[in-house]
């Protein structure tokens, strides 16, 4: 059953980072606080879910935070946060004013995409890792837990062990690597790593992780040498609900251009069992897909339909990597109009 529930809270955001999967051209929302305590409730009375987290965009500017970690605390359950670390300072004095928040507190997680600043900022906006570096400092300060995840792509790669060891040392609560998803701009050409490339990031990973005193964990969407395999939202384990207040299929699909086939309920008047089941529905169908797939082309030779999250995009009709470069719906930022 289900572990956890995540809020993609809102997608409001003050960086331009490179790699980010939201489509440009629509207007930021924010998801309502009733939604969120109408699915904390439903969540736990109907799974025993225990734990929640929020994302974004930017949590941090979402103007209902204080009011959902109020939320989760009253119902006995932890929390933690993704966060670019920009304007951390608001975090640190919604955790002074009540000490219910911090208590529930599970752990900060911070996106750092470099081990220099000169690579983050690149990817990240001018000024973003000193704004991680200082909030991971105030955690370090004040005993906060806190982890870092990196999302891996062609320039920053060359950096994954240098990072690892450098969050180790800051005293990071665990290190993570995700592989960056196609986003349907002109950055993608920068971005891009073949399929070839990305098996030796997770073979670096995986080495790295019987080296250092932390964990070391690789994110869903590498492949991990089988051809049905079962990620997280799929096993049910983590449900995902969006900035519009509707249970989608997981953070990978949220906000992304292309199809919604993967938005299947809306929270605020449907139930979370209703929701469910409708997403069961989906996932069944596509596991369904993807076997007769395989068994279709039993010698197929391996490629980026063995990638889990690269190929549910794919299906769902959003941009995914395929050789070469990326395919799918387009999404030009507003610095890239005139460059096709």
């Amino acid at each position: 059953m289900s572990r956890w529930i995540v809020f993609h809270v809102t997608e409001r955001c003050g960086l331009t980072c490179q790699h980010c999967l939201r489509d440009p051209g629509a207007r930021p929302v924010d998801l309502p606080l009733a939604v969120v305590e109408k699915a904390l409730d439903e969540a736990g009375a109907l799974h025993g879910i225990r734990h929640a987290g929020f994302t974004g965009g930017d949590p941090l500017l979402w103007p209902h935070l204080a009011g959902a970690v109020d939320a989760v605390a009253r119902r006995g359950f932890t929390w933690h946060l993704v966060t670019s670390g920009r304007g951390f300072d608001r975090l640190l004095a919604l955790l002074d004013q009540a000490p219910p928040r911090r208590e529930a507190l599970s752990v900060l997680d911070f996106s750092v995409d470099g081990a220099t600043e000169a690579t983050h900022d690149a990817i990240r906006g001018t000024g973003s890792h000193r704004d991680a570096m200082t909030a991971i400092a105030a955690c370090s300060a004040r005993g906060l837990p806190f982890a870092v995840q990196m999302t891996l792509n062609a320039r920053n790669e060359g950096e994954l062990e240098q990072a690892a060891l450098a969050a180790a040392e800051l005293g990071a609560k665990q290190v993570s690597f995700a592989m960056t998803n196609a986003t349907g701009s002109h950055a993608d050409r920068d971005l891009y790593l073949s399929p070839a490339a990305l098996d030796r990031i997770r073979d670096r990973v995986e080495r790295l992780s019987t080296l250092l005193h932390v964990p070391v964990t690789l994110a869903e969407g590498f492949r991990r040498g089988w051809r049905f395999h079962v990620c997280e939202p799929f096993r049910s384990e983590v449900l995902h609900v969006t900035p519009h207040g509707m249970l989608n299929l997981c953070c990978n699909h949220s906000g992304v251009p292309g199809s919604d086939e993967d938005v299947v309920a809306d929270l605020a008047v449907e139930s979370l069992a209703d929701g469910h089941r409708k997403l069961l529905g989906l996932i069944h169908r596509l596991e369904r897909e993807r076997l007769d797939a395989i068994a279709a082309a039993p010698g197929q030779k391996p490629g980026w339909d063995d990638f889990p999250c690269n190929r549910c995009l794919a299906r769902l009709g959003k941009p995914h990597w395929v050789d070469g470069g990326s395919a799918g719906p387009r999404a030009i930022r507003a610095a890239e109009v005139g460059k096709e």
